[in-house]
């Protein structure tokens, strides 16, 4: 199955808890910080001085698959500018993804584009970001060189510094000789299904190019380039090519000494299957167990595994999802406390204040009808994470806000007649 602050994606697909996987390139700087990028496979081919270098912490962005792997990169103004090459591309379209949180900006330049294979001189998809009028930013994007006839397509000015973004740009080939287009997506809908982008360009005073084999990052002019940090950077042939497996939920109980884990995909492709990964009181993650996938399919599949006879103590839940090429990715990760007495309980959501997404854990000790809501200050019903009759144990759940405006919410346990509510706090 190809496997989910500012994030290019050259067209991604991106869901709640989603596997993806790049078929041509993926990058997520998972090096030592002050490392330079040309340690690591990067190529340099403009500028000598002020080389991009490896910095921590990753950049998030919620659903992404490359979110929190390993480090970013850091650019400036005026430096040196490298590429990374792969399996050219030389008809239909290319998408690429990257994380990217944007420190300064001023009038306007390009900081990571595609290009032409093993070439350094024919640039394709450029990404804009600018200091607007207002004191916000704008995203452009264009499909090759600019001039004061050709000009970027720019967007509202309604983004902000220090702040993750996705945005996805896609490259398409089509027949003719000058006739190609660049499409920029920004923070598109997390689905199977390709939305609308927000952004089209196709004018250019060149022909077309033969192919796209090399993805590049650029520290553009010391009066017009922004600061920014960029991570996760991913690179396919199709939008769902990107998100092969829709994985909808994981969730973890208890019962007694035994951990049931139980998750949901909403489609796949190529899957063979998921291994399931334990870390005990912070150690190494080592497989407990291996649960088939169903292939390729656009059904919605449950699966569930229970790790058996455990010792008191706290445990780190993840799942490798592997194809039947034998790549992987990894989800989301679950921690569970095992615990000689469960009792009826609702714990403080953590981490609180959270942004966007927040664990939330609660225990039953005998299976009973369970009610999870989160409520406004008004009393008015925001989300039903839980209605359903429940085994005992303790359970753990994911709760997204993205869809929701900073505040004050509660979220409230019902358990038979057991009731508890928790204040939680979502800062934008």
């Amino acid at each position: 199955m190809k496997k989910s602050y500012l994030l290019i994606v050259l067209s991604l697909l991106f869901l709640p808890l989603t596997f993806s996987y790049g078929q041509f390139l993926i990058e997520n700087f998972d090096y030592s910080a002050g490392d330079s990028l040309t340690q690591h496979g990067w190529l340099a081919h403009s500028g000598t001085s002020n080389a991009i270098f490896v910095t921590s912490p990753g950049l998030t962005y919620s659903g992404y698959p490359s979110s929190g792997i390993g480090n970013a990169a850091t650019i400036t103004t005026t430096g040196q500018d490298v590429n990374k090459q792969f399996t050219p591309i030389t008809s239909g379209a290319i998408y690429a993804s990257i994380m990217v949180n944007v420190a300064s900006a001023q009038t306007g330049d390009y900081f990571f584009h595609l290009g032409l294979a093993n070439t350094t001189s024919i640039y394709m998809g450029r990404i804009f970001v600018k200091n607007a009028l207002n004191g916000n930013l704008s995203f452009g994007v264009s499909k090759t060189s600019i001039s004061a006839s050709i000009q970027p397509a720019y967007s509202d000015s309604i983004y902000n510094t220090g702040i993750t973004y996705l945005l996805v740009v896609k490259y398409q080939f089509n027949p003719d000789v000058a006739d190609d287009s660049v499409f920029l997506f920004i923070n598109p809908a997390i689905s199977t299904t390709e939305p609308s982008p927000n952004l089209k360009h196709g004018a250019s005073a060149n022909n077309d190019p033969a192919n796209i084999g090399g993805v590049y990052i650029r520290q553009g002019g010391s009066s017009l380039a922004s600061n920014l940090s960029l991570d996760g950077i991913r690179i396919g042939t199709a939008w769902t090519e990107v998100v092969p497996v829709e994985l909808t939920s994981f969730t973890s109980a208890v019962d007694g000494n035994n951990v049931i884990l139980n998750w949901s995909t909403a489609s796949e492709l190529n899957n063979q299957g998921f291994e399931i990964q334990s870390s005990a009181q912070g150690n190494e993650f080592a497989t407990v167990g291996f649960v088939n996938g169903n292939g390729t399919t656009t059904e919605a599949k449950n699966y569930r595994f229970v790790d058996k006879n455990l010792a008191a103590g706290n445990y780190t839940y993840r799942l490798k999802q592997v194809d039947f090429d034998g790549t992987f990715t990894y989800s989301d990760e679950l921690d569970v406390d095992v615990t000689a007495l469960v009792q009826f309980e609702l714990a403080q959501n953590y981490p609180n204040p959270f942004n966007p997404s927040t664990t939330i854990k609660f225990s039953i000790p005998l299976s009973s009808n369970v009610s999870l809501k989160i409520f406004n200050t008004l009393g008015q019903e925001v989300s039903t994470l839980i209605n359903q009759n429940m085994e005992s144990g303790t359970h753990t759940i994911n709760f997204d806000a993205s869809q929701l405006n900073s505040g004050i919410y509660f979220c409230r346990l019902d358990a038979g007649s057991y009731s508890e509510v928790r204040k939680m706090t979502l800062i934008k």
